[in-house]
């Protein structure tokens, strides 16, 4: 796992927000997408989902949440 898709996860996590992750990472909200899609992709789950007009953690999601918080 990529230390900064694994940053980027974090700070997303955090309010799930991908527009506020972007403005604290100094990302483009677009990178900050590629960096989320990837991390999914290399481990084969998704991270989030999209919940009426928002976005939430899945399972999967809130353990690698854990792990990154466990991993600063």
């Amino acid at each position: 796992i990529s230390s900064a898709r694994l940053r980027t996860f974090a700070v997303f996590a955090e309010d799930q927000n991908l527009s506020r992750a972007a403005k604290r990472l100094h990302l483009s909200q677009p990178a900050v997408h590629a960096h989320l899609k990837a991390l999914a992709e290399d481990l084969g789950v998704p991270l989030y989902q999209r919940v009426g007009r928002g976005l939430a953690l899945t399972r999967e999601g809130l353990q690698l949440l854990a792990f990154a918080r466990e991993a600063q």
